[in-house]
């Protein structure tokens, strides 16, 4: 029978690592790196897997879910010789941010980079066969552009992977009727628990916040934007909630970001199209007179080169903050951002990438999972029973080996 180990994220939010073994085959599905600590200091996040991170017993597949670094971010720490796996736009946004970072830190970044270079891409609904495992990735959205869940079928066992999933973005109307179509009934359902220690209210849509952007960008004439760089429906959101007789602002490296989503995806969709998001340059002459006359949205990062730049802006502007408030406070805030906006007149508006409970509580009805339900990814897992109380559900802790 197949035994499952969750090596971290058992009853933790973050640093990710699942492991599914058959009497042949051993896959893992991610291998992240813990969030910050308090006051955003790092966390120690090494973790030592045999046959994945130092020799032992082979690996088939490390699978990644999505490119967040609680996903991702150990993925310089695996032996070379282990096959990975993730999606293409995934892949090209990882190394976009990657070889940013590494002009900081060439050592630190450059295993990770001839990681990411080396892995194997797949496409939504196209099954990969891994030994005696045949995984199907299926696209899902997420606050992570081309994240997936996994559907592995082995040994007659039919399991689904989550990863981190919601249906309130601009592509999760078609979460429900993937999970009917191509899922259907599971033994086992491993699923994301994020927000199972937070308010059951409902969380407002990505639609919903483009609304509320859009009456704040028209009460104010200079808006800056800071959200993460990789956080692309969030980007597309306020840039299609901005006039068009007004300028949507980046640098070269968001702008190089946005280029590589719209050219595998701005044929798909016009909401992944960003050409009228334009790299600020000085030199740009006609582009500072057109944001002198009309105003402009710009995206920014918490950075001091950023802060120069709203300086001259800070008695008639407005500061979106577009990310987890736990930022700013909490056990995770990080005190250099609360520096960067201190002075700044700020307005959080921000919904979460993670499915809220009667998300969770769907999903559970619609897969009926035979066997149970495995909470990953949350700090509150036990939840999962109210949630579904026709289900057995299995909490555990990190390390721990369960025969499926």
């Amino acid at each position: 029978m197949p035994k499952l180990t969750v090596h971290r994220g058992a009853r933790q939010i973050g640093g990710c690592v699942t492991e599914l073994r058959t009497s042949t085959t051993r896959i893992v599905i991610d291998m992240g790196s813990p969030l910050p600590g308090p006051e955003g200091t790092a966390p120690e996040t090494a973790l030592s897997l045999s046959g994945v991170t130092t020799p032992g017993e082979p690996c088939d597949g490390v699978f990644f879910t999505h490119n967040h670094g609680d996903h991702i971010g150990q993925i310089g720490c695996i032996l070379p010789e282990v096959p990975l796996f993730l999606g293409e736009t995934a892949q090209d946004v990882a190394l976009t941010l990657y070889h940013r970072l590494a002009r900081h830190d060439v050592e630190g970044c450059a295993p990770i980079l001839a990681a990411l270079e080396r892995a194997n891409t797949f496409h939504p609904g196209v099954p990969l066969t891994v030994g005696d495992l045949r995984i199907t990735p299926l696209l899902v959205d997420h606050s992570a552009f081309d994240a997936y869940m996994f559907l592995i079928e082995g040994e007659g066992l039919r399991i689904l992977h989550t990863g981190d999933f919601r249906n309130h973005g601009p592509r999760g109307k078609a979460l429900y009727p993937v999970l009917r179509r191509y899922v259907g009934q599971v033994d086992w359902l491993i699923c994301e628990g994020t927000t199972l220690s937070r308010s059951p209210h409902p969380i407002m849509t990505e639609r919903a916040l483009g609304r509320r952007a859009q009456t704040i960008i028209q009460k104010h004439r200079h808006v800056f934007v800071l959200c993460s760089s990789t956080n692309i429906d969030r980007i597309a959101v306020f840039t299609h909630s901005t006039p068009r007789s007004r300028p949507v602002v980046c640098d070269g490296y968001q702008k190089e970001i946005l280029n590589r989503v719209e050219l595998r995806n701005g044929d798909k969709s016009p909401f992944y199209r960003f050409d009228r998001v334009i790299p600020y340059s000085s030199r740009n002459r006609k582009l500072l007179n057109w944001m002198a006359d009309q105003g402009f949205l710009m995206f920014v990062r918490a950075n001091d080169r950023f802060r120069q730049r709203m300086e001259s802006y800070r008695n008639d502007c407005v500061v979106l903050y577009s990310m987890w408030s736990g930022y700013l406070d909490g056990p995770c805030a990080n005190p250099d951002l609360a520096q960067f906006l201190d002075g700044f007149p700020v307005i959080r508006l921000h919904t979460s990438g993670h499915a809220e409970h009667a998300t969770l509580r769907e999903v559970c009805r619609i897969l009926q999972p035979r066997r149970g339900i495995i909470p990953i990814h949350g700090d509150q897992p036990e939840v999962f029973r109210s949630l579904a109380p026709s289900c057995r559900v299995t909490c555990f802790k990190d390390g721990e080996m369960l025969t499926l």
